[in-house]
């Protein structure tokens, strides 16, 4: 099974010659995970290496902590980033091995090719003043400083969150003392300091990157959430004068609430998820969404927000392949395939960049248990929303493959 695995990517390679073989490996590995033998692991248990705590996660969304460290983003020979995640589940991964001082991808048996990973950065291991770890206020992937600045989604309150979702669900069975505080939203002081720690390690990271679960209190949707941003990047930016490289991927923020955290922070790209473009599926698989603002609004919202951080600043996103779920999903890739492709063009003729992540089904979300999206359907997805793109002038500057890797449209633009 293996062997016609590999086969497959070879003939897909041949078939698509303008996506990169290195791009079709590493859709693959998103859609099927991988998973670290002992002396791989063994391996990764030094400071250039090791990052977070080894969780073993269970099919009920559980997990608990081990002794050791995984590693960061898997890096293939050509330089592209591959963001597995070590930590989830999945039913049929790749395999890591190292042997005579390398560390070998294998698929089964079969042996995929080399790979090496992203560097651990130096401020990991450092506490800020109050004693918080800084590795577990901001992680690290290709260039990119990622900070969840709260660690609570109220869609859960509710049981809206979004179907595909899993989102820290793992703390209710391994909590690590600075969890619990950190749940309720992280010190802006605290960032200040590791933001500061960071920038000791120079070209390490170019550009700061925050997120969060979705907030929707306030006397207007997310005005508690808009508040708290605006006093993190306030704090981020005490290092820096005037703007700085960074991203937010928040909810569908208002007008003004945008002008305010343009104009009173350093922020500099605004990244608002519509998840799913078919307005059915949108209702099914992203129910708080629908209600907080509701998709017409999100969508008005998006575009609004090229009024005020420009042309190309904007971006917004899929989850590919979660289009395709069972029961309500499209029955077939062409019809899943328009929907996204309709979707970028809509974006991409008002300066929003569209892109696309690959759906990976979490034991602990309420669409677990169903099947990857195909390899085909994704590698088909990934050139058609660059083709749109490209056709509009847009580049994806803020996800490209040295801040983010997570988007493997987005590693296309590295052949212009």
């Amino acid at each position: 099974m293996a062997a016609d695995r590999v086969l497959e990517i070879d003939r897909l390679g041949r078939k698509y010659p303008d996506v990169p073989r290195f791009i079709i490996l590493k859709l693959d590995l998103l859609r099927r995970g991988a998973r670290l033998t002992s002396r791989a692991l063994d391996a990764v248990q030094n400071d250039e290496y090791r990052f977070g705590p080894m969780l073993i996660f269970f099919k009920n969304g559980g997990s608990k902590k081990t002794d050791r460290s995984n590693p960061g983003s898997m890096l293939l020979r050509d330089g592209t980033t591959a963001p597995v995640s070590f930590e989830e589940y999945f039913e049929d991964p790749y395999r890591v091995d190292y042997t005579s001082g390398k560390f070998i991808l294998y698929d089964g048996r079969v042996r995929v090719d080399e790979v090496d990973f992203t560097p651990r950065p130096k401020y990991y291991g450092h506490l800020t003043t109050s004693g918080i770890p800084m590795e577990s206020i901001a992680s690290a992937r290709a260039q990119r400083l990622i900070i969840c600045a709260y660690r609570h989604c109220h869609l859960w309150d509710t049981g809206d969150q979004c179907k595909y979702c899993a989102f820290f669900t793992d703390l209710k069975a391994s909590r690590p003392a600075f969890d619990t505080p950190l749940r309720r939203g992280v010190d802006p002081e605290d960032i200040y300091e590791t933001v500061r720690e960071v920038l000791k390690e120079p070209g390490r990271i170019s550009e700061i990157y925050l997120t969060a679960g979705m907030d929707y209190r306030g006397e207007h949707f997310f005005d508690e959430e808009v508040e708290r941003y605006i006093r993190i990047l306030q704090a981020i930016g005490r290092n820096f004068k005037g703007r700085f490289s960074s991203q937010i991927m928040a909810p569908a923020y208002s007008k003004a609430q945008l002008t305010r955290l343009y104009r009173e922070t350093g922020l500099t790209s605004y990244c608002p998820n519509i998840e799913v473009w078919d307005e059915r599926l949108f209702g099914w698989i992203c129910p708080g969404k629908n209600k907080w603002p509701g998709r017409k609004e999100w969508i008005k919202r998006t575009l609004d927000a090229v009024d005020i951080f420009g042309k190309g600043n904007v971006y917004t996103q899929v989850v590919a392949g979660v289009e395709l779920a069972r029961p309500h999903g499209f029955k077939t890739v062409d019809a899943a395939l328009r929907s996204n492709l309709e979707a970028c063009e809509f974006f991409a003729k008002r300066g929003v960049i569209f892109l696309s992540t690959v759906w990976r089904m979490n034991p602990a979300s309420a669409l677990a248990g169903q099947k990857n999206p195909p390899l085909e359907y994704i590698i088909r997805l990934s050139k058609g929303l660059y083709d749109i793109r490209k056709a509009y002038g847009l580049s994806s500057d803020n996800d490209d493959y040295k801040h983010c890797g997570n988007h493997a449209d987005a590693d296309l633009e590295r052949i212009d």
